[in-house]
């Protein structure tokens, strides 16, 4: 909501200096201009994305298996809690899942409809571009396409490549390779900017090292389903906690196996594994060998393609009572899911703040110890009406947003005592703000408290 403040020069300016691609604010932006830039406004933006998710994956579905099929996997994902979370939260996420799954869409037309190949690669690539403009990871995802168009193309694993080149066959065919060189011509203008983004990464991230193990990608699957990665569980008795939940991780990811067993859904379930499972592989070797960068909400794309494998399977299922039994258990640890997220997110930022303002007294100051409260809390607060307590800023990263003005948003910890005789400090629960500060012999004469943000009032 920062950035949407400035123009599409400015946004464009300050998300180079972060770690994203443009393409959600650049969307957002006129979207906000019209429809204002209320938290339901800017949410409802995210939501209409991901509503089209579901009727995309139900078609692709469809076309592919058979109508029960479509039916089992677009309730799953509607149901999802992950897809739910992220898919109207007012970031990039349910956006890119759209373009992907639409772009996914057309590259499926293009293989089963031979009479208008050029009008679904056209749409495709533009589909694609305005994906790889939303989010870097996206480009895992056309990785994965690449891998399923040679599986399905006879030519190349049977290593007849020249024939294929000869015939224009599958992978091999130069509409195909035209409509990705198209991509990578329209990319051109941001690939600089990209590059030095990926180069600050490859220094450091936010990511630790330690957080990426063997349970990073079951985890994932386990959050996609219910939103937790079954930490309690794997603790739990030691061995007996940790064989549990490892049995539980190869129910889950294996079920799937289900489909290659029949001839006629083979293909498609080696399709639905490579597309959900190849992108968190191939970044968890990059996190493991160069820089963490794995983070469960980078993938919505896989999480689709899973609820479509496990939706899948059960649509196999002949019996109908035993179908619609497999069905609800998996519904019902998502609506599981649903309680843990409604629990977990738990971020009351509007609570704290209208507190803050019902208690405010002439000449109190507000500042924030945390960079996201900060950015929280000035949405609410006003911009301006609020300061970041921090030494100078490097404005990359969220800093970006402000870096060229650090006069009317940031304050030294070293001048705080100089703001005023009542300073209110907002911030997250257990974090120690005035520490080392002017503040930190003053009295805190109120706390307020509302899920995991935190204000204190000292006074002197």
């Amino acid at each position: 909501m920062w950035l949407l403040r400035y123009d599409f020069a400015g946004i464009i300016e300050r998300t180079a200096r972060d770690v994203h691609p443009p393409g959600y604010y650049l969307m957002a932006k006129p979207w906000v201009s019209i429809f204002g830039n209320s938290v339901f406004s800017i949410r409802f933006l995210s939501l209409i994305f991901s509503v089209g998710i579901i009727f995309l994956v139900y078609k692709i579905v469809e076309k592919l298996l058979n109508t029960r099929a479509a039916y089992w996997s677009a309730l799953f994902v509607a149901f999802s809690p992950f897809l739910i979370r992220f898919g109207q939260e007012a970031r990039m996420y349910g956006v890119v899942a759209f373009f992907t799954t639409l772009a996914t869409y057309f590259f499926v037309k293009c293989i089963k409809d031979k009479d208008h190949v050029n009008r679904n690669l056209v749409l495709f690539s533009l589909s694609m571009i305005v994906a790889m403009y939303t989010q870097y990871y996206s480009f895992f995802v056309i990785v994965s396409l690449w891998v399923i168009y040679a599986i399905i193309t006879p030519e190349f694993w049977q290593l007849h490549w020249i024939r294929g080149i000869k015939e224009a066959k599958g992978v091999f065919g130069w509409k195909w390779w035209l409509a990705n060189v198209s991509l990578l011509v329209l990319y051109l203008p941001w690939f600089p900017v990209a590059y030095k983004q990926v180069t600050r990464v490859g220094g450091s991230y936010w990511i630790k090292p330690e957080w990426i193990t063997l349970q990073t990608i079951p985890a994932n699957v386990t959050q996609f389903l219910s939103y937790t990665h079954l930490d309690y569980l794997y603790s739990w008795q030691g061995t007996i906690g940790m064989v549990a939940w490892w049995l539980i991780m190869l129910v889950l990811i294996g079920l799937g196996a289900l489909l290659l067993y029949k001839k006629e859904t083979r293909i498609v379930g080696v399709a639905l594994y490579i597309f959900g499972y190849l992108p968190m592989l191939l970044v968890f070797i990059v996190s493991k060998l160069r820089t963490p960068i794995y983070q469960d909400r980078y993938f919505p794309f896989s999480a689709i393609a899973i609820f479509v494998i496990w939706g899948s399977v059960v649509a196999l299922i002949n019996s109908k009572k035993l179908r619609v039994a497999a069905g609800t258990t998996f519904l019902l640890f998502m609506v599981v899911g649903l309680f843990i997220m409604r629990y977990d997110v738990n971020h009351q930022m509007r609570q704290v703040t209208d507190e803050i303002k019902s208690q405010e007294q002439p000449h109190d100051v507000v500042v924030s110890g945390s960079l996201y409260t900060f950015l929280d809390g000035s949405y609410y607060l006003g911009y301006g009406n609020i300061k970041f307590v921090s030494k100078p800023v490097d404005g990359y990263g969220e800093t970006s947003l402000f870096y060229d003005q650090a006069k009317d948003y940031i304050v030294n910890p070293n001048r705080l005592a100089s703001l005023g005789s009542r300073v209110w400090i907002l911030g997250r629960p257990g974090e120690d703000y005035v520490k080392s500060t002017p503040l930190q012999n003053w009295a805190a004469s109120t706390v307020i408290q509302r899920g995991t943000v935190r204000a204190v009032l000292y006074t002197r």
